[in-house]
């Protein structure tokens, strides 16, 4: 029964550890699946529009800053929304 308690108990820990691991990855706003990250992880003061001090912050992956961020503020008026944030399609990789 000792053996039975103990392996259930690590089992357990095991899950927890997973599931939290998971949750502190999924607030971070890790890019799923190498995709981009979430809106909220760059807009770090939550007043729903990413400005320019907060885009340049973040590493992207190709192009430099200025010009990335002006192509995802469709509009032109310096911030990004999460509709532009969500809209926005980057240009694909040539191989």
């Amino acid at each position: 029964m000792k053996q039975c308690s103990k392996m259930l108990l690590a089992f357990a820990l095991s899950v927890g550890f997973i599931g939290q691991s998971y949750a502190a990855g999924s607030e971070q706003g890790d890019r799923p699946q190498g995709g981009p990250p979430a809106f909220s992880s760059i807009d770090t003061d939550g007043n729903g529009e990413i400005s320019f001090t907060e885009f340049s912050a973040k590493e992207i992956p190709h192009g430099d800053h200025q010009t990335v961020f002006d192509e995802i503020d469709s509009d032109g008026d310096g911030v990004i929304t999460e509709s532009e944030f969500s809209s926005h399609k980057p240009p694909r990789r040539e191989n």
